[in-house]
């Protein structure tokens, strides 16, 4: 069985593009003719198909009007070539024109026009929304797309107010975009940020948020060539996935962009900024909603829920589908269910599993826009959920020390919030997720825990600092997936920032880091946070302190959030927790 990546969206936005590709199953729509009479013929005759054959292949299968296997309509990868230059391969490739012009020889003469064709990846955004939408079934079983009655009625529409009609009844039947909807009719006005913080799976690292008043922090004082950066590169897959949908929206009238005027206060300082990326909802659109959701006469649309929207990028994104989609089959019927109601019954199916992480599931349930009511102890699922296909067999949990270590840090963390429980996932992610360690390090101390801090990063700064009173530590995040070594040239780095912070001399260090703390912070300490350590970190240590005079330590990722949900849970002190800083070895925190 093919694995396919269906429920989270996060580049497509052309309507206009994804009836072009619902309309391939059309036949007699001008998207399908043309296709045809147009776009197949002009890509053979510019040799721009990956094979010869599939000129004829895909003429054959479009007669047909036979289910199309998902593959002939995605196409191939570039098989190792840039993706730029790859050959069409797919028939939504072939029917979407790419955005850059191209010069091309048709019968001899020079032409100039866009490419006619997009590559796989570009396709595979829209095969996935279609299917999303629910303008296309997916057979799991033979891995083919074919048309839905909504689906044609929205590529035969033949006014705007019809289609737009359909459009929305299809866009609320994507949870997604319900949650987006949900949010935004409670709080009127809202930032990419606020929105993408409570949309999805949070404990999951494919579904980040970055911190609002940590980029906030950042975008002011940052120089222009900076600014323009974190305006188009900087958010996390939740803001993403938020801003499209709005995006989406706005065709609809639902939505309107409207920058928000934002201030925040990041230790002794308050930063004022304006938002571009930020939605209001319209009287329209909240009036659109109450239908559309049964919140008002109307009967309530079906959600299309596949199995894939119910994880990301998690190790044992497979299982942790199958125990979700468990939980949803059995609140099914709608009768009210307990905690332990859904225990008893995972335990019934071969799943071990406790109180809080079904807690969590059904708090990630309603993040990605499933109506999940809870009355005292008892929980409702309220939606009728469409195309949810159950797994064959049952699947294995997975024992990888990230697996082992998040299952076991969340079943002690009761104060402070599990979207911290990504921490783990990054830390033992390798150097690829390390400056998403850096910064959520950093959110956990100063939004969580309520210290002053700054995330730093980049070249010649430590990766953050925070302070309480007249204490501040000095952070190096090391993101290693078997354990963290400190090696001979770590040490000597975090040795030069101890002797920076000492000197404070603008000809050691222009980017002046040190200035973050604040003026009173005369006693210093330092860490190194990573996902385990291993080897003679403990030499290294007393080196660093032979060569400065600074104690310092490490400190696991996993008892990081111990110790931060002790400090929520006021079992210690802020106070003391910056005096253990100074051990010169591993800072454990010791659970009864």
């Amino acid at each position: 069985m093919a694995k396919r990546t269906f429920g989270w969206i996060q580049n497509p936005s052309s309507i206009e593009n994804l009836k072009r590709v619902v309309g391939i199953f059309v036949a007699k729509s001008k998207f399908y003719e043309e296709l045809m009479s147009v776009k197949l013929p002009l890509l053979r005759s510019l040799d721009l198909f990956s094979s010869p054959s599939l000129y004829l292949d895909f003429v054959q299968i479009l007669r047909s009007k036979k289910a199309i296997p998902y593959e002939m309509l995605k196409g191939k990868g570039a098989g190792g070539q840039a993706r730029s230059t790859a050959k069409c391969s797919g028939l939504v490739q072939a029917v979407l024109d790419g955005q850059q012009f191209k010069n091309y020889v048709l019968n001899g003469e020079p032409i100039r026009i866009k490419k006619p064709y997009v590559d796989d990846w570009s396709a595979d955004g829209f095969l996935r929304w279609a299917i999303s939408l629910g303008f296309l079934n997916y057979n799991y079983e033979k891995d083919t797309c074919a048309i839905t009655a909504i689906g044609e009625r929205f590529v035969t529409a033949r006014s705007k107010y019809v289609e737009d009609e359909i459009l929305g009844k299809a866009f609320v039947s994507y949870p997604p975009i319900c949650r987006v909807l949900r949010l935004l009719s409670e709080e009127k006005h809202m930032t990419k940020f606020e929105i993408g913080s409570q949309l999805g799976f949070m404990d999951e690292e494919g579904f980040t948020s970055f911190p609002q008043n940590i980029w906030v922090q950042a975008y002011m004082e940052a120089d222009d060539d900076e600014k323009r950066r974190l305006r188009s590169d900087i958010e996390g897959s939740s803001d993403k996935y938020a801003r499209m949908i709005c995006g989406w929206l706005t065709t609809l009238g639902w939505v309107v962009k409207k920058p928000k005027e934002i201030v925040v206060s990041m230790g002794l300082k308050k930063y004022k900024c304006r938002i571009s990326s930020a939605f209001e909802i319209t009287d329209i659109g909240l009036q659109k909603y109450k239908e559309l959701t049964g919140k008002e006469s109307k009967a309530r649309v079906p959600k299309i829920v596949y199995r894939e929207m119910l994880a990301s990028k998690a190790p044992n994104s497979d299982y942790l589908r199958m125990r979700r989609l468990l939980i949803l089959i059995y609140l099914g019927d709608h009768t009210p269910r307990t905690i332990d109601d859904i225990s008893l019954y995972l335990d019934s199916m071969g799943l071990e599993e406790t109180t809080t992480t079904i807690k969590d599931d059904l708090i990630g349930l309603v993040g990605i826009g499933l109506d999940i009511q809870k009355e005292g102890e008892f929980y409702t699922l309220d939606d009728k959920i469409e195309k949810l296909v159950p797994y064959k067999d049952l699947l294995a949990k997975g024992n990888t020390d990230v697996i082992v270590v998040k299952e076991r840090v969340r079943n002690k963390l009761h104060y402070i919030n599990h979207k911290y429980l990504t921490l783990i996932d990054y830390a033992f992610s390798g150097k690829d997720k390390c400056v998403d360690f850096e910064l959520y390090t950093m959110d956990l101390l100063v939004n969580e825990l309520a210290f002053h801090g700054k995330h730093l990063g980049g070249s010649r700064r430590p990766d953050g600092l925070f302070y309480y009173g007249q204490n501040g530590i000095i952070v190096d995040n090391k993101a290693y997936s078997k354990g963290f070594t400190i090696t001979r040239h770590m040490a000597d780095e975090m040795i030069r920032y101890i002797q920076e912070n000492n000197d404070r001399s603008y000809e050691r260090n222009r980017s002046l880091w040190w200035n973050y703390f604040a003026t009173d912070v005369n006693h210093f300490n330092y860490v190194f946070v990573s996902s385990l350590f291993k080897g003679k970190y403990g030499d290294m240590l007393n080196n660093i302190k032979q060569s400065t005079g600074i104690d310092g330590c490490v400190l696991t990722v996993e008892n990081l959030l111990y110790y931060a949900d002790a400090i929520k849970g006021n079992l210690i002190s802020r106070k003391d927790f910056m005096q253990k800083f100074g051990v010169n070895t591993e800072l454990v925190y010791s659970i009864d």
